[in-house]
């Protein structure tokens, strides 16, 4: 009996052995994982307040790139402005300048024509007539002498005045330089910035390209890219803005809407000849949804808008937006070429071309 007991004892006091270690190691494991719990809890936190930190730096570097290409583009139209002034002035200055050549020589002509006259005394002149008619040359080649005389004093007075203007235009243009250097530095940096911060695009770009790439491969035109882009679903909603938005672009409307052009083709959209390397900007919030050279259209830029719509534009130089990026009405996407310059632009919804002049006043 007593052996029995010892045996039971023994038996539960080895249980109690055998199953202490395992007890202390479960709570041990359970220690260690609400450990890494904290840990894990800790580092989410952090990693969450660095994506919130980065979502600000994004939207903070895309509202500080509208507001820096706001301010080139008006240094640029300034530029641009003064410039063509100048030129419009050195070609009145060219042209006041043979007037008053051509004046000195009339003047010269009418003086030695009076001196030539004048040398000969009216008293030897018997004949009536003749002496009437000297008298009336004499006066005549006078008041063509005076005429002149004050028409050259006139154009030499303008001519100083428009040189005073040109020495005032240029004057203004030396003073934008540091201005606009300073504020195309700003800008560049602020474009490599947000190249750093759409890293995160690059991967999912490969793969949206090599479809893009086929797509524009198979597309014969604009309306077919855009379409094959878009896909069939169109919003039920097709209100676009409640006001006229300004054009992606600077420069002179040449051809509208529903015009012909060269070829004799009806144009579906405009054509806006612009300055070289012309600064072009979102026209409305979007997302790129195309950026490569298509056909004939060199670089293609198209951005997608709410209520699908889609802004399109050809002809640019350079895009500095990647594929998937989402853009603020106003923010830079790209420049025009640094030659001649003319952006074809197209307002899309579905499968169908809207007249600009419904969204956009006209480019200036």
């Amino acid at each position: 009996m007593k052996r029995t007991k010892y045996l039971i004892f023994m038996t539960l006091f080895g249980g109690q052995i055998l199953f202490a270690p395992t007890i202390r190691a479960s709570q041990s494991d359970l220690a260690a994982v609400q450990a890494q719990i904290k840990k894990a809890e800790a580092q989410n936190k952090k990693i969450a307040g660095e994506v919130q930190k980065s979502t600000a730096d994004v939207d903070r570097t895309r509202r500080d790139l509208v507001r820096a290409a706001a301010q080139v583009d008006k240094l640029e139209s300034e530029r641009a402005g003064i410039k063509n002034r100048i030129a419009e002035l050195e070609t009145k200055r060219e042209r006041l300048a043979e007037s008053i050549e051509s004046n000195r020589e009339r003047i010269a002509e009418a003086a030695a024509a009076l001196l030539i006259i004048s040398g000969a005394p009216v008293t030897r002149i018997d004949d009536t007539r003749e002496y009437i008619h000297a008298s009336v040359l004499l006066s005549g080649i006078a008041d063509i002498f005076d005429s002149e005389v004050r028409a050259a004093a006139a154009q030499i007075k303008e001519l100083e005045r428009v040189q005073k203007q040109q020495r005032a235009e240029h004057e203004k243009l030396a003073g934008t330089v540091e201005k606009y250097g300073r504020q195309r530095n700003e800008l560049d940096q602020l474009l490599r910035n947000r190249t750093a911060q759409n890293e995160k695009l690059r991967a999912r770009q490969m793969d949206t390209q090599k479809n893009l790439r086929d797509l524009s491969a198979r597309a014969k035109n604009i309306s077919e890219l855009t379409a094959g882009i878009a896909g069939e679903k169109v919003s039920v909603d097709y209100s676009f803005s409640s006001r006229r938005l300004r054009a992606p672009v600077s420069g002179r409307l040449v051809l509208k809407f529903g015009e012909k052009s060269e070829l004799g083709l009806v144009s579906d959209g405009w054509r806006i000849r612009t300055r070289a390397d012309a600064l072009v900007t979102a026209p409305m919030d979007g997302r790129v949804e195309f950026s490569d050279n298509f056909r004939g259209y060199g670089r293609v830029l198209i951005i997608s808008h709410k209520n699908s719509y889609y802004t399109v534009m050809t002809g640019l130089g350079a895009a500095d937006v990647m594929l998937g990026q989402d853009v603020l009405a106003g923010e830079p996407v790209g420049r025009m070429p640094a030659n001649a310059a003319e952006m074809y632009l197209e307002m899309r919804r579905g499968n169908k071309s809207v007249d600009p002049a419904r969204i956009f006043d006209a480019p200036r």
